[in-house]
């Protein structure tokens, strides 16, 4: 059974059209509840994203599906775009899935008796390049903070060659990093610093007010034994590259976050790959849970 993925990079706000819904309003509206407004509802859902190669019109066709049923498909000259990250995702296991604002309006039709519904949907989608990070989670026990507003690292100029390997040809990636606590020893004092870590390798690290931010986060995991995960940007070229974090600061996390417990993965989770003009990536999506590694890690490759 396919396993549901968040795909990175949402902003938010769902932005890009879906197209055919007027022959899916059967199922559109059936999203809809009893709160559902003649004049006009919105609704927010999740939808999963299913690539069709049977398509007898577009052999790249990728279906919209929400609630159960298909809903839509995005247009034609983005699913082309789509279809090859996603037929990885789905073919290591997958199940893609965005947030969809979900709009439906009905309104009786002339002669009285019958009513008429139009619907419409719109998908939070990132660029392809963008929708799984670039490298693995960490191999320890770790969790992956919430996203948050964009936090900008400091010194990446000094760990150019640990960043190079994420540096690709559209100039930015998603990838895991993991933060930790460090004493900074200086001529006079000391001071207690977020050091931002890449596959292990450190890549910078947090102004002195940043880093109090996520400080008691970081200290509230290493209580159980778990590492900080976050989600980070890496943008830029050999002569210059930033890493911006996405992260949640510690006032910011819910309780819920706070007091779940560590988790343990039931089997093997797949592995994915990132189709790109550069060798390929292997990356591997988890959720914001703790993880224990249970299994070794394994590679795969793009025909």
């Amino acid at each position: 059974m396919a396993i549901p993925l968040d795909l990175w990079g949402q902003r938010g706000y769902p932005h890009v059209d879906v197209v055919g819904e007027s022959h899916y309003t059967g199922a559109i509206r059936q999203l809809f509840d009893r709160d559902f407004k003649a004049d006009g509802t919105e609704i927010i859902t999740m939808a999963t994203l299913a690539v069709d190669p049977s398509n007898k019109h577009d052999r790249n066709a990728v279906g919209v599906w929400a609630g159960g049923n298909l809903v839509g498909y995005l247009p034609r000259e983005e699913a082309v775009r789509y279809a090859p990250v996603l037929s990885q995702l789905t073919a290591q296991g997958w199940s893609p899935q965005v947030a969809a604002r979900v709009w439906g309006a009905e309104w009786d039709d002339y002669d009285g008796r019958t009513k008429q519904f139009q619907g419409s949907v719109r998908l939070d989608l990132a660029e392809p390049h963008m929708l799984v990070p670039a490298n693995m989670p960490p191999s320890g026990e770790h969790r992956l903070l919430p996203s948050g507003n964009a936090i900008q690292v400091t010194g990446e100029e000094k760990h150019l060659d640990a960043l190079a390997s994420f540096l690709r040809a559209e100039g930015e990636c998603w990838a895991y990093a993991t933060l930790h606590e460090v004493v900074e020893q200086t001529a006079r004092s000391s001071r207690t610093l977020v050091e931002v870590r890449l596959d292990g390798a450190r890549v910078g690290q947090l102004t002195p007010k940043m880093s109090t931010e996520l400080l008691p986060a970081i200290r509230h995991l290493a209580e159980s034994g778990a590492m900080a995960a976050a989600r980070a940007i890496v943008k830029g070229n050999r002569i210059k590259t930033k890493v911006v974090l996405y992260a949640a600061k510690a006032h910011e996390l819910p309780e819920r976050w706070l007091g779940a417990p560590p988790a343990r993965p039931a089997s093997p989770s797949p592995v994915a790959v990132m189709p790109s003009v550069e060798p390929t990536v292997p990356v591997f999506p988890v959720g914001g849970e703790i993880m224990r590694p249970s299994h070794r890690r394994r590679s795969v490759s793009v025909s």
